[in-house]
């Protein structure tokens, strides 16, 4: 008889197998989870049965491959549990919920402008967008809430030490949310935007390292190692952002001086230009082009970025580099730049060349990010929802 801790871990290993193969269109059989994971075809046999009995897969309609059964393909089940992803960004507030198949079950969005002075409106909308997302989706039951915010967050308790972007220091956003009845007995949590953003990223390059440099309001990132995400010590690793590529340099938003977002953030770049704020992100280096010339524009980014990306390398010992935001759609432009620049600083280039990518163009990262993160508990720990389905469908007994 299997162990507790075995069975847990056998449940998330199948349950994991069968959402990546899903994401991929390429959905497995019993037979085949089992070649996949390398358990017995009993213990998948079992185990999928307990997932199916409990909602969290679903059987597809068989198909047949010639001579022998047919094969039944499975897959996450959909429309039986609620992650929500919620984005609070300098522009806009965004709620979405989806199912543990990853589809798309309510979107809602509402833009304006987020500063200190708007913080709690802003909470107080997260919130409300929280309710109506959770009655689209037909009250299903919430695994749980992420936020993405663009800054730091406390991991003990998640506030916001610090989001210069929203002019943010020390908002208890999760202790607020909570306090709402939309979010009452939920499950919250607050990460960096960059940080979910990556989560994306990292389905479309499986098991792969790199680093993930993200052009937004600021500029952030993050590093990823043999497919996992690195967090650090207190979740904040990847701020490259404000990596000093010249020292005593241009004041950033966090204060300090030097930082690489001081010089290719949109905020950075739009004030610098003098450009109204009302240029949109995707519009900014068309736009920086009609006030300049465009290679200088080009040159001046991709030579900020590429002694960020050579220090990162020269640490981190990678040699892959992805780009994301406004950088992707420039990417190719961007790459002799940085290239000419990491060739000069970076010891990987001696081990061969250094590949620079742009990223899979998800819109909305951070948003779909969050989601894809509120849905992680379910596949960490699939017995705790198991119990949990036995438990809401068991037959209360009275005296």
């Amino acid at each position: 008889m299997q162990s507790t801790h075995l069975r847990e871990h056998n449940l998330s290993i199948i349950l994991g197998a069968l959402a990546t193969a899903a994401s991929t269109a390429s959905p497995l059989s019993r037979a085949g989870l089992a070649k996949r994971t390398r358990l017995t075809k009993p213990t998948v046999s079992k185990l999928v049965e307990e997932l199916v009995g409990a909602g969290l897969a679903e059987e597809g309609t068989p198909i047949s491959a010639g001579a022998g059964r047919p094969m039944v393909p499975l897959t996450p089940a959909r429309g039986t549990l609620l992650a929500i992803g919620l984005e609070i960004a300098a522009d806009h507030v965004a709620c979405l919920g989806i199912d543990l198949a990853g589809e798309v079950l309510s979107h809602r969005i509402e833009y304006r402008k987020v500063t200190a002075t708007s913080a709690e409106e802003s909470i107080d909308l997260a919130a409300e967008l929280v309710g109506k997302v959770r009655a689209d989706a037909g009250n299903l039951p919430v695994v749980e809430v992420v936020v993405a915010v663009p800054g730091r967050i406390a991991p003990d308790d998640g506030r916001v030490l610090s989001a210069p972007n929203l002019d943010w220091t020390e908002v208890p956003l999760v202790a607020r949310l909570l306090a709402h009845p939309q979010l009452a007995g939920l499950s919250v949590r607050a990460q960096n935007d960059n940080r979910l953003s990556v989560l994306t990223e990292i389905d479309h390059r499986p098991g792969e390292s790199f680093i993930y440099l993200r052009g937004s309001t600021g500029i952030g990132g993050a590093v990823v190692l043999d497919g996992a995400l690195m967090t650090g010590v207190h979740g904040w690793a990847g701020e490259f952002g404000h990596t000093v590529i010249e020292p005593g340099g241009a004041t950033c938003r966090c204060g300090r001086q030097g930082c690489l977002e001081a010089y290719v953030s949109y905020h950075a770049l739009r004030e610098r230009a003098g450009l109204s704020d009302d240029i949109l992100i995707d519009d900014l280096v068309d736009a920086l082009a009609l006030t300049r010339d465009r290679t200088e524009v080009i040159g001046m980014i991709g030579r900020s970025l590429g002694l960020a990306i050579a220090n990162a390398l020269n640490v981190l010992d990678l040699t892959t580099v992805v780009l994301s935001g406004y950088l992707a759609p420039i990417a190719d432009e961007l790459e002799p730049v940085i290239r000419e620049t990491v060739e000069r600083h970076a010891l990987a280039v001696e081990a061969g060349p250094v590949l620079i990518a742009r990223s899979d163009g998800q819109v909305d990262p951070a948003l779909h990010g969050a989601a894809r993160a509120a849905l992680q508990p379910v596949f960490n720990a699939p017995g705790a929802w198991i119990a949990r389905a036995h438990h809401v469908r068991a037959p209360h007994v009275t005296a």
